[in-house]
């Protein structure tokens, strides 16, 4: 559960031409690592297209009470990511490649409750009507 939740939560590396679809994407995880960070179920559930599906048969509504149930368990989070590889495999998909590490407090846990959570994911994002990038899949890798 942990793993998948990270994988929406990334955090923006390197640098791309403004506008153009390597950029889209980055700031596409940028704004997915922010609504995390800032608790912001509304802007993940933005994040998050409506056709998710992923390996182990999460639909959009099983990923989004996931993410819910994660960020209930940390009063506080903090995520490193690297975007190890942004591969576009059609005109309106993509598939990234990154490294997610999180650190977080935990609800209730005496003392210092410190969490962190790293792992290697694949997301695979989608372009919508709309030109906005949504992920649409996602495993560990």
């Amino acid at each position: 559960m942990k793993r998948l939740a990270l994988a929406l939560f990334v955090l923006v590396a390197g640098c791309a031409d403004p506008g153009s679809p390597e950029e889209q994407v980055r700031d596409t995880i940028l704004q997915a690592e922010l609504a995390a960070e800032a608790r912001d179920m509304g802007a993940i559930r933005d994040l998050v297209h409506d056709e998710y599906q992923d390996r182990s048969g999460r639909d959009r509504r099983m990923l989004i009470n996931q993410v819910r149930l994660y960020l209930m368990a940390r009063q506080s989070l903090e995520l490193l990511v690297k975007i190890n590889d942004i591969k576009f495999t059609a005109n309106d998909f993509a598939e990234v490649d990154v490294t997610a590490a999180g650190l977080g407090l935990r609800a209730g846990m005496e003392g210092l409750g410190l969490t962190a959570d790293s792992d290697h994911y694949q997301i695979d994002l989608a372009r919508d009507d709309g030109g906005n990038w949504l992920l649409i899949g996602a495993r560990s890798l």
